[in-house]
């Protein structure tokens, strides 16, 4: 093709969206909608694994070591700490430590006095992990080697964080797919109806020579339009809401007396925004630049 019937026919496409304007309307409403609900759970599910990741390592898996390990077993498995590719990091306490974390924790500094902690208080080892789910094979492995009394681990809770991460993109999965069949449906009917109000105009090209590309092309441009103003206002929308929701639970206005809030924020604006504005971009413009595409070789008959 030509320069200018490149440029007639990119113009064709933009008039043809003011011919139907409600249709138009219709199609990037329904574009919208399924672009924001996908972004909804786009942003909850990277924040669900944010979180989850916070939060499997806050309450650490404590070892608790024999009273009668040696220098031997602790190296040992300090050894096997430090190779494991399941840990993230760890802290060695010793029975002192732990003897005057102890003594801070109750009070009463007195009731202590003549108190053999060497006799009483093992050594203990805090453990954070790269991935929750890994919980029970690092348990299994750490109560095989010697001198280990006891692993204690929230295993019921990193299960359920596992399974928040799971469930989440199961679920974020099959509601993009419901509305994606949704959007299919409406970017069909307005192909189909574009190209029926200017099958006069169609026939006409055709009787004079024009090609497949030069009929097509006006219907995709209209398709990628409504693409990608879908995508810009669905990304408006729900980057303008999760804004508000991070101002709402920041740690500033959660108040002081949220400990350890900041580790807990939701991932910031500007980061949730940038994958947001990408991916419903990708996703508008070529769902609608595919369906406008097939659609108008159906409709159009070219």
């Amino acid at each position: 093709m030509k320069h200018n019937e490149w440029r007639y026919s990119i113009k064709a496409g933009f008039k043809s969206l003011g011919r139907h304007p409600l249709l138009s309307m219709a199609a990037i409403t329904t574009l919208v909608l399924m672009l924001f609900l996908t972004s909804a759970f786009v942003a909850f599910s990277l924040n669900a694994n944010h979180l989850s990741k916070i939060a499997s390592q806050q309450p650490p898996i404590e070892i608790s070591m024999s009273l009668s390990a040696e220098q031997a077993d602790l190296d040992l498995i300090e050894n096997y700490l430090i190779d494991s590719e399941l840990v993230q990091m760890y802290e060695m306490r010793t029975p002192l430590e732990n003897y005057e974390q102890f003594k801070n924790e109750l009070g009463k500094e007195e009731l202590w006095k003549g108190f053999d902690y060497e006799t009483y208080i093992p050594h203990t080892i805090n453990v954070r992990l790269n991935d929750p789910a890994t919980g029970d094979e690092f348990k299994r492995e750490v109560e095989n080697l010697p001198a280990v009394h006891e692993v204690m681990m929230e295993s019921h809770l990193m299960a359920f964080l596992d399974d928040v991460k799971q469930g989440t993109s199961r679920v974020g999965i099959i509601v993009f797919i419901i509305l994606t069949l949704i959007a299919t449906v409406v970017m069909a009917n307005t192909v189909r109806i574009a190209a029926l109000s200017r099958s006069r105009e169609i026939n006409i090209m055709k009787y004079i020579g024009a090609t497949n590309k030069y009929i097509r092309i006006p219907f995709i441009v209209e398709g990628a339009t409504i693409g990608m103003v879908g995508a810009l206002l669905a990304s408006l929308f729900a980057s303008l809401l999760y804004n508000e929701l991070v101002k709402k639970f920041s740690p500033d206005s959660l108040g002081s007396m949220t400990l350890g809030a900041s580790r807990y924020a939701l991932l910031p604006t500007g980061r949730i925004t940038l994958i947001l504005f990408l991916l419903n971009l990708l996703v508008g413009v070529t769902l609608c630049t595919v369906i406008s595409a097939v659609s108008v070789r159906k409709y159009a008959k070219v």
